[in-house]
Parts: structure tokens; sequence; C-alpha cells
């Protein structure tokens, strides 16, 4: 069912000692750089997430472990129950929740709970480890492609690396990010929103979660500026042109990131 020899991946797992995949209902869940599969019995009820071998090549699986531990402990992230230096890791489901759709950034209330949290990330003076270099990340995306995707996508590769310095030049913050704000990683709790998959995660401009919410949402002019006031406040304020120049790079990245996970 799953092209995954479930026995020799519990025989790894502390936790599922004693255990066998026929002692749960498994369950396939989505995800794109791994593979993710929910274990229910009376007894357990965990996700386990198998990182797809190919994610080696631009993840720091260390710096993931370490990030995601500092969100566990501002209530942003769920804690594993186990995990290993190669990304594997067992988490207890919540049950309760589900992914965000787009509709939840139209609705007030929920726009609200997702900003809370990213603020709560964004102003928590955490640490990360990583920093984001957007010139290296673009040519190393870029590298992996093969070469007639290359080809296709060389003039945007151009305008990219032009609005690069300009973004550098208008933006110097750095804060905690989890840089990775598509809808498959916000899940909704009653009225709590927890983020998932911290694989990306690093310090970074504010604007990388705000421009990747916005694209993943697909939110049109009005209401990505609704967002950007909504995570300002009254007394804060950011570049709208800022905002909108990062969706317009992140949107290559991720189109270049998706072609080589593809590939």
């Amino acid at each position: 069912m799953t092209g995954i020899d479930m026995k020799l991946l519990f025989d790894r797992i502390p936790l599922l000692e004693g255990l066998g995949p026929e002692d749960f209902t498994i369950t396939v869940l989505p995800g794109y750089t791994n593979r993710n599969f929910r274990l229910y019995n009376r007894r357990h009820d965990w996700v386990l997430r198998v990182p797809q071998p190919e994610t080696s090549r631009f993840i720091d699986r260390a710096a993931e472990a370490n990030n995601q531990a500092l969100a566990c402990g501002l209530a942003i992230a769920p804690r594993p129950a186990w995990q290993d230096s190669s990304g594997l890791s067992l988490t207890p489901t919540l049950a309760a929740s589900r992914n965000l759709r787009r509709s939840d950034l139209l609705n007030p209330a929920r726009l609200e709970a997702i900003i809370t949290q990213l603020r709560k990330l964004h102003r928590s003076g955490a640490e990360f480890h990583g920093r984001v270099d957007l010139a290296e990340l673009l040519t190393r995306y870029y590298s992996i492609l093969p070469p007639p995707l290359q080809a296709k996508y060389g003039e945007r590769l151009g305008a990219a690396r032009q609005l690069i310095p300009q973004l550098e030049d208008r933006d110097c913050e750095y804060v905690p990010s989890h840089n990775d704000l598509v809808l498959e990683n916000l899940l909704l709790e009653a009225d709590k929103v927890w983020l998932i998959d911290w694989e990306f995660s690093a310090m970074a401009s504010p604007y990388w979660d705000l421009a990747t919410l916005c694209n993943a949402a697909n939110l049109d002019y009005g209401q990505s500026l609704q967002l950007l006031h909504l995570y300002c406040g009254p007394a804060g304020q950011m570049e709208e042109s800022l905002l909108f120049d990062y969706r317009n790079l992140l949107q290559f990245l991720g189109d270049c990131w998706m072609a080589a996970l593809v590939d």
C-alpha cells in the first residue's frame, strides 16, 4: 500500500517495541518532503513521519530538531514523542485538528488565530539554528534542477537575482521563522493553530512567513494588505511593497523546489 517496509521502520523506533504494523490501522496522510502515516489503535494514536531520502540535499535535520524544540516550548508546535537524526519521527496525533483552508484566512477570527501564533514566534527572541541567505538558497535550488528546467527558468532566475540585493538593502531584520507556511503545515484545533513540519525553519525576514502564507492561500492585493496590517498592529509599520516582492521571489523558489523534488 505504501511502498515502504513498515516493519523495518517499526524496528527503528523504541516506542513501537513489541508492536508491528498489523497492530494498527494505518492511514496515509498528505506530504511533499515526507511520507506521513497515522498509526491508530485503541491505545495509541500517532503520526509517523518518514523523510524522503532526496530531502537530505536541502534540509538540515539537526537545525530542524533544535528549532522545533524551541517552537514546542512556545506552544506553537506539537512535541514529538520520539525522533532521530534522520528526521524520522513519531508525534501524538491532534485528532480533533484539520488542515487550514484558504477560507480560514478570510475568516477574521481564524486569521487572528494564525497571526497570533506567527507574532508569538517572530517576537519570541528565540535564536533558531540557520540563517537564510537568499542568494545562496536561490543558487542551490536552481542548481539541482535538470538542464531543461534550468533553461525554462533562466529568465525568472535573472529577475530574482536582481531583486535579492534590493530586498537585503531594504530589510535587515531576522527573526525565528517557520519558512514553509503552506496550508498543509497549519493545523486548526478548536480555536488554536499549530505549526508543523519545521524542516526549513531558520532566522529569516518576517516577510518570508507572511509572503508564504499569502501565496499558499492565493490572497489578492487587498487580502494581503489586511493580513500585513493585522500582523503589525496599530503601532507597527511594514512595507507593503516588500511583502509583494517577497511573494514573487518565494513563488519562484517554491517552483524550483517542487520541480527538483519531483525530478
